[in-house]
């Protein structure tokens, strides 16, 4: 708030109460509902790739975008968010990951690399399945649920139940506020503008797996700072 107060000239208290008179609770979650709004609108720091393009022009264009939407996500990022979704999933008696469709293929992947380091968990990618699982669970589980736009049926549908019956609910999504981050404890927040191919689009899919990536750094992290206590 430091940095915004400077430019505006005013004071940091004068700051979180223009944020708090939007609705929001903090300055985080203000940056990380601003962030995706600047990106798809206004004169945008995306670079557009056409269909005359040719190959090393579209080349550049990509990874001019990629680089620009994983700093956004990573810069954005609350990291005592990151080290509390750590902390649950390392101490959670069942971790569930539901992804449905493309985010199926995230939720499989992080659902690898949490095995990986030792931690069991499941991913659920059928809509019976989840709806059967779901009230098995209980406030010593962890439910994380991975929708780009945030108001993916089953996953909100599961979300909530999943809060209802006290577990710890995680979401993974593009957009806050949204229908899945109503029902979330914590919230990581992707920064992936609109594109042709949507939320089917690998780009979304590259963000979230950062974010997942860097949530495994902070487990392993946590993991040996424990070990070495013992």
């Amino acid at each position: 708030t430091q940095g915004l107060a400077k430019k505006c000239e005013t004071s940091d208290a004068t700051v979180i109460r223009f944020i708090r008179s939007l609705g929001y609770k903090t300055f985080n979650e203000f940056k990380t509902a601003l962030v995706p709004e600047l990106l798809n609108s206004g004169e945008s720091v995306l670079k557009g790739i056409g269909d005359k393009d040719k190959p090393e022009t579209i080349k550049e264009a990509f990874l001019h975008n990629i680089h620009q939407q994983i700093d956004s996500s990573v810069i954005n990022l609350d990291f005592k968010t990151l080290e509390s979704v750590a902390k649950q999933i390392i101490e959670a008696n069942r971790i569930i990951i539901i992804g449905i469709g493309g985010a199926a293929g995230v939720a499989y992947i992080f659902n690898d690399s949490l095995g990986g380091l030792g931690i069991y968990s499941n991913y659920l990618n059928d809509r019976s399945i989840i709806q059967n699982i779901i009230p098995m669970l209980n406030g010593s589980d962890v439910v994380i649920g991975i929708s780009h736009s945030g108001e993916s049926e089953e996953i909100v549908s599961a979300i909530k139940a999943a809060h209802e019956y006290g577990s710890v609910t995680i979401a993974l999504t593009n957009f806050s506020p949204s229908q899945l981050t109503e029902f979330s404890k914590y919230v990581l927040l992707t920064s992936v503008p609109d594109n042709l191919l949507g939320s089917f689009s690998c780009q979304s899919r590259i963000s979230q797996l950062t974010l997942l990536e860097l949530v495994l750094i902070e487990i392993k992290k946590q993991m040996t700072k424990r070990s070495n206590k013992k």
